[in-house]
């Protein structure tokens, strides 16, 4: 993995670390289930998966356990999509999510063949989790 590319990849799952805070205050909503209800479930999977993410600079020697715990991120993000059925929060909650899954699929095409990394993906990715943590801060805010 190039400097460039672990800078991308940096950057796009800091992302991630910095949605917890951004949720912390949330608006409610009429019908079943509320803005703030969905909100909290987003705070609670977004911290869970921040503190998950503790051994991540030690992960950067490691592209099969960095592999594997993005999946495991991927997989837990999609669980609590799974909770939110306020359809203003799952939009964007799912948005974040897809940017997730596009950079586990790069770091299983980077498992198999280093040289293949799609570092526009990456970037596209880590655009993909700002702006999608940003429109959940604006929608949770």
């Amino acid at each position: 993995m190039t400097v460039s590319r672990r800078a991308r990849l940096l950057s796009a799952i800091g992302a991630i670390a910095l949605v917890p805070a951004a949720l912390t205050a949330c608006s409610g909503g009429a019908g079943g289930q509320s803005a703030a209800d969905a909100c909290k479930v987003a705070q609670d999977t977004f911290t869970e998966v921040s503190s998950d993410m503790g051994g991540l600079s030690s992960m950067m020697s490691d592209p099969e356990g960095m592999k594997q715990m993005i999946a495991d991120l991927d997989t837990k993000i999609a669980e609590g999509g799974e909770k939110i059925t306020n359809e203003e929060v799952k939009s964007v909650y799912d948005d974040f999510g897809a940017g997730i899954t596009t950079i586990s699929e790069s770091l299983d095409a980077m498992a198999d063949d280093p040289t293949s990394v799609d570092t526009e993906a990456l970037t596209e990715a880590s655009e993909k989790l700002t702006t999608a943590g940003t429109d959940l801060a604006e929608v949770c805010g």
